[in-house]
């Protein structure tokens, strides 16, 4: 259920650094994920992969005219990506000629970072309401839970109500969030995710609302805060429960006023943002403990979705370790194709206490060391097994193979895979260095043994 999903994807194509540099920095800020290129050929190759959602096209470069790779990008190779041309005062003409070309609109220069913002949006927004059917592509699984938490977020991503999404960790919250903000209104603006676990608490309110320069030490310049990048678009402050009291305060006062005082700034700034916010903890427990504000409690928590554990859903396994299983077959080359029926047993009886999180890593740790074109119950390893938790790896009365057996051949195969580089194995095998290095000595394995 947790497929990583990018931000709208612009390719800026203009010949002047000045340009590229300057719309690259102001969306990027906004959210979007941005290529940017000088040389029109390479524009045009990027281009017409069609894996953008938008493109700046400037219509002056040397190399390919602008006309021109308009006319080849929308008549031949008919990419969906929404056009804007790029033009100077003396070349509106040939704007309005783009237009009738295919292009969807033009900026012409110099503009404000503001008239770029509000361009690019208006452009996807129209791209979205265009295109056929938008339908909830990322939420895997056909139970009926599935079905009516797919119902559930159809409905929510049509208002503007602020959003509490609750449940384990690994079930899948952001995608959730994220889902609610591409079917909902504000889908052409950012969508700008923050782990506030992540955030040390002396820099949480300047990360959040943003600084001017001067106001702490270490500030040389002012800082844009999530807040603001999120403008227009939503929200998504994961594990809210990790926010400092103080802080908390604060972000009550932007709730209600939605405007946001810049660290340093005795001024407020006007925002329109969509709230959504995230946690794995029971937050009723955090607010009776006094951890946790209870007026801001029932102003993030007006809609609130529960996410269910995944072994509260068993009949979504399958259809999800299938949907990963050939995701990442494709992606490392893997001979594996399908699951045998003691596999599947197996799978379904584990309780996979890292949820979807941890079903996915599974099955990429299966494309990578599996040499079977069938998974059998012994290619699969479970991590943090423990106690209620442990699912059957082999058939334990035949007596061929046993557990530690087993480890010992993943982790092996793990190093080889990464030539030994203990970083890199421990972090795929979601193991420490340290422990890594444990097991190796325990198990006596050595770099030039097979």
């Amino acid at each position: 259920m947790s497929q990583n999903r990018t931000n709208r994807r612009v390719l800026i194509i203009d010949d002047e650094a000045s340009i590229r540099d300057g719309c690259s920095q102001i969306l990027s800020r906004r959210g979007y994920a941005v290529e940017a290129v000088g040389d029109a050929l390479e524009g045009f190759s990027r281009a017409r992969t069609d894996r953008y959602d938008l493109i700046l096209l400037d219509l002056k470069m040397p190399g390919m005219k602008g006309l021109d790779m308009l006319g080849q990008l929308k008549s031949n190779h008919r990419i969906a990506a929404r056009i804007i041309i790029v033009t100077g005062y003396g070349t509106i003409p040939l704007s309005v000629e783009a237009i009738k070309k295919g292009a969807d609109d033009f900026l012409t220069k110099p503009f404000t970072s503001k008239e770029l913002v509000r361009t690019v949006a208006k452009a996807l927004e129209e791209r979205d309401r265009t295109r056929p059917g938008r339908e909830i592509t990322d939420l895997i699984g056909t139970s009926d839970y599935m079905g009516e938490l797919e119902e559930t977020i159809r409905r929510i991503a049509q208002t503007d109500s602020t959003v509490l999404v609750t449940g384990e960790s690994g079930t899948g919250k952001e995608l959730v969030a994220r889902t609610i903000h591409d079917m909902s209104t504000r889908s052409a603006c950012p969508f700008v995710p923050v782990d506030c676990s992540s955030l040390v608490e002396t820099l949480m309110e300047s990360a959040l609302f943003g600084h001017v320069r001067g106001a702490f030490s270490g500030a040389t310049e002012s800082r844009t805060g999530r807040f603001q990048m999120a403008d227009g678009g939503t929200l998504f402050l994961d594990e809210i429960s990790n926010i400092s009291l103080k802080v908390q305060a604060t972000l009550l006062r932007v709730i209600q006023e939605q405007e946001v005082p810049r660290v340093g700034s005795a001024q407020t700034e006007r925002i329109d943002v969509r709230l959504i916010a995230a946690t794995n903890r029971d937050i009723r427990k955090e607010v009776e403990a006094g951890r946790f504000r209870e007026d801001l409690f029932y102003r993030i928590s007006v809609v609130p979705i529960d996410i269910k554990p995944l072994r509260k859903h068993k009949t979504d396994i399958m259809p999800i370790a299938r949907y990963y299983l050939d995701m990442f077959g494709k992606k490392y080359k893997s001979r594996v194709r399908d699951f045998s029926d003691e596999a599947v047993k197996s799978l379904i009886a584990y309780a996979w206490p890292g949820n979807v999180r941890e079903l996915k890593n599974t099955m990429e740790r299966l494309c990578v060391l599996c040499d079977n074109e069938t998974v059998a119950p012994a290619d699969i390893l479970y991590y943090g097994q423990h106690g209620a938790t442990k699912a059957p790896i082999v058939d334990i009365h035949s007596g061929t193979i046993t557990l530690v057996d087993v480890e010992r051949h993943h982790i092996e195969k793990a190093l080889r895979y990464f030539d030994f580089q203990i970083n890199k194995t421990a972090r795929f095998l979601g193991i420490d260095r340290k422990t890594l290095r444990t097991k190796i000595k325990t198990y006596g394995i050595v770099k030039g043994e097979r």
